[in-house]
């Protein structure tokens, strides 16, 4: 999902003044040292670890160093959200569980393993199939106006956007709160405006969104 190329539709963010440090000059050297010190790792066979997050650059999920060009855009901070997760087909995974138990079940002389064997057979199967095969990888491009303190994440995923912003906030201090209408209501304060003629104004340039209508709110943005 890409910020330069495909279908433009993105779920947006903003920056939480009360609970994230400010963007203060001198910002994009502090996002380049952060990223430096907090590289990507790649998953590893050998570790009980089956899914993991990190940065990469926009479009580029195995490009995961940066330099200045590749971070900042039009007055932007531009990201890519990287998942990467082991895939191993469990029917895979049950039918080589089974050769093993068989094979290890006649070293053994025995007719049947006790379940914690069980476990450690599937778990050594799991391990070296994964050496075997390589990880699903998936980015999500993510774009950050230093102006304003509005990011457009490219995906409506639930669970990918609190994925990200959990990142985002232990790389950066920075909490990303969704947009909907009770936050943006609290951001601008509306609360306060209402009978005033910037209140006035802004209720009139509010516009009505077809909740029916699929293709018109992806055109949108999601907003």
């Amino acid at each position: 999902m890409s910020l330069f190329k495909g279908q433009l539709t993105y779920a947006r963010y903003f920056v939480d003044p009360d609970e994230s440090e400010p963007l203060e000059s001198g910002f994009a050297e502090r996002f380049l040292e952060t990223l430096a010190a907090r590289p990507f790792v790649p998953l590893d066979p050998e570790e009980d670890v089956r899914e993991r997050v990190g940065w990469c650059r926009v479009g580029e999920p195995f490009e995961t160093s940066f330099g200045h060009g590749d971070l900042f855009w039009n007055g932007h901070l531009v990201l890519g959200f990287r998942v990467d997760r082991w895939v191993v087909p469990s029917s895979l995974v049950k039918a080589k569980t089974r050769q093993a138990e068989a094979s290890y079940l006649a070293k053994k002389g025995r007719e049947r393993a006790s379940k914690k064997e069980k476990a450690e057979l599937k778990e050594l199967v799991t391990r070296k199939l994964r050496r075997q095969l390589a990880p699903s990888t998936r980015s999500v491009d993510l774009a950050l106006s230093l102006d304003d303190g509005i990011a457009r994440f490219f995906s409506h995923s639930a669970a990918l956007g609190g994925a990200m912003c959990e990142l985002f906030r232990s790389t950066f201090g920075l909490r990303l709160v969704p947009e909907a209408p009770y936050t943006t209501a609290a951001r601008i304060g509306l609360d306060a405006l209402v009978g005033t003629k910037r209140g006035d104004a802004l209720w009139d340039a509010l516009e009505p969104t077809d909740l029916t209508n699929a293709n018109a709110l992806g055109s949108r943005g999601g907003r």
